[in-house]
């Protein structure tokens, strides 16, 4: 039986199931936990700052010794169920090390909250920060959003925020970068992770950044790994083609090769034509 796009429920499936496809996930988890530790050991970091009333609205702001120096906000990936912004804590290093404050964001997790409660935790997130940046030395005219799979839906889903009727600037975000994102949930819906994220149709509507393309935007870029699945491309495509119809600026950052996880790295080394992307952006809205 075919259940989206001709794929039978084993194949669409797997074609999301992106740590089966990586044999050595678990290492790579314990190295970048590791890597976070020490790095964290040596950074200016404000952990766990709250910005709501539960324990997973937390913030970890890294700062750089540049004064009112702008704001890389980090989302982290798990399919909205997993992980923890501590994992990544090590990405932040280069921006730090180049002039830029880091925000890794927290938020709650299915099952125990909905994909609404979600995107809610992280606008609240970007508000907080752009309320208090100037208590931590930051520039809130100058904040951005990165973000790796949930998280680059998540990135998407901030982009595409009207800041207006949260009574903020409605150029709150200045630009973002979404890697490995999900930008149509239909799939989501149907296959394994929904046991978890407890999509239905008019969620799975509502929450599609691809059906919720602004009028007006910052720049976008975005990245997918070369050897990611299909479905992962697939995502990509349509998703820089509206953003193209709607004449919207994105830059789609060719990775040849990489995994889903890779993506992660390499946002967080100055070698990459990823975090070279992401820098170039930064200083550009900043010399403008």
């Amino acid at each position: 039986m075919n259940v989206y796009r001709n794929f039978t429920q084993e194949q669409l499936d797997m074609e999301y199931n992106v740590r089966a496809g990586i044999p050595d996930h678990l290492d790579i988890f314990n190295r970048w936990k590791s890597d976070s530790e020490e790095f964290r050991g040596s950074a200016r970091l404000h952990e766990n700052l709250q910005y709501g009333t539960d324990a997973a609205q937390s913030i970890d702001l890294f700062l750089s010794a540049e004064i009112n120096a702008p704001i890389v906000v980090f989302i982290h990936g798990g399919y909205w169920q997993s992980l923890d912004k501590s994992d990544f804590s090590y990405i932040a290093k280069p921006y730090i090390e180049d002039g830029f404050n880091f925000a890794a964001v927290n938020y709650r997790l299915a099952p125990s909250v909905s994909m609404a409660e979600i995107v809610s935790d992280v606008q609240n997130a970007m508000l907080w920060l752009y309320r208090n940046a100037r208590s931590y030395r930051c520039d809130p005219e100058r904040i951005y959003v990165t973000g790796s799979s949930a998280g680059g839906h998540l990135t998407a889903m901030m982009m595409s925020t009207d800041w207006q009727s949260l009574l903020a600037p409605s150029d709150l975000v200045k630009g973002g970068c979404a890697l490995s994102g999900l930008y149509d949930l239909e799939p989501i819906r149907l296959c394994y992770l929904n046991q978890k994220v407890g999509l239905d149709q008019q969620s799975a509507r509502e929450y599609s950044p691809i059906l919720r393309i602004p009028a007006v935007a910052p720049p976008l870029l975005i990245a997918v790994g070369g050897d990611e699945s299909s479905e992962f491309h697939r995502q990509q495509a349509l998703y820089v083609q509206a953003w193209r119809e709607a004449g919207l600026f994105v830059q789609e950052i060719d990775q040849p090769d990489g995994h889903h996880f890779d993506m992660c790295d390499r946002l967080g080394d100055r070698r990459e034509p990823l975090y070279q992307a992401v820098v170039g952006m930064i200083r550009a809205h900043s010399a403008a």
